[in-house]
């Protein structure tokens, strides 16, 4: 397969498989929810009207007794999700690597290549995937030691809330940046078809080039998805699907499903845009 030249690459080539990717985040969403919000409509709140906001009305005192009455049951159900957890992430991962490779290749997706070259890169992908959870645990833990260890000065409380909310700061980017960084080693895998080692040294050469783009890149398209759920919730919360009327829940449904499409065609936008990262830099460190 021949890969595009990195003006070419863009996240719109490849409406169809974003929409297919979307349907299996959507499958594999209801196959997780399902067990639990079938306990949670068993116990009588999916009888009351409010639906299950009524979980957390009058200060949460419903969800409070839903866990106790229901706790043993839920936990059991959510032990016996974990092996379906992994599960979804790993075919969340194959779906990211079946993406990356899909944006960087220039023939049509009838054919089968792509999801060979996808599957040989899947192995290096998961391992790239677990050490970047990995360290944002570590970075997650040291950032919540350093935040715990801000005194609390009673005298001066607008200088702590500040000192904390700047420490929340510099922890949110620290883990964006071990992301970002790691999606474009992604890319660089994707696109030169590159040991693991050697996607994590052209990321880090993309990294001393265009440092923001490698770390941060991912902002405009996360702050588009927010945008986008935000607006879901609002309009959820204009239908409330309380009131009569069947077309309130399929609105509702509708909108939410939007949202994970909206979050697959931004993240096909920002895998887009670590590939054209990875080509151009690669060309700039040759000449």
């Amino acid at each position: 397969m021949s890969a595009l030249g990195p003006a070419e690459i863009a996240a719109r080539r490849r409406p169809g498989l974003v929409l297919i990717i979307a349907g299996v985040r959507i499958l594999a969403g209801f196959c997780l929810a399902f067990p639990l919000s079938s306990l949670v409509a068993g116990s009588g709140v999916g009888q009351r009207s409010q639906g299950d906001r009524a979980l957390f009305e009058g200060g949460g005192y419903l969800l409070l007794e839903l866990l106790r009455v229901q706790g043993n049951a839920l936990l059991a159900a959510a032990r016996g999700l974990v092996p379906l957890l992994l599960l979804a992430l790993a075919v969340t991962c194959a779906c990211n690597v079946a993406l990356l490779v899909a944006l960087d290749s220039r023939e049509r997706l009838t054919s089968l290549d792509w999801l060979g070259r996808a599957w040989a890169r899947l192995p290096a992908q998961l391992v790239l995937v677990a050490g970047a959870a990995l360290a944002q645990f570590v970075l997650l833990l040291l950032g919540s030691a350093a935040l715990g260890g801000i005194p609390e000065s009673l005298a001066k409380p607008v200088l702590t809330t500040a000192a904390q909310a700047a420490a929340i700061l510099v922890i949110a980017l620290l883990l964006g940046a071990v992301g970002g960084f790691a999606d474009v080693a992604k890319a660089a895998l994707v696109r030169h078809e590159a040991r693991l080692n050697e996607g994590l040294a052209r990321a880090w050469v993309c990294a001393r080039h265009r440092p923001f783009r490698a770390f941060f890149g991912w902002l405009p398209y996360s702050a588009l998805f927010l945008l986008t759920a935000l607006l879901a919730a609002k309009l959820s919360e204009a239908l409330d699907v309380s009131r009569p009327g069947a077309w309130r829940i399929a609105a509702v449904f509708v909108a939410h499903q939007l949202v994970i499409v909206v979050s697959i065609a931004c993240r096909a936008a920002w895998f887009s845009r670590c590939l054209r990262l990875a080509a151009t830099t690669h060309q700039a460190a040759s000449s």
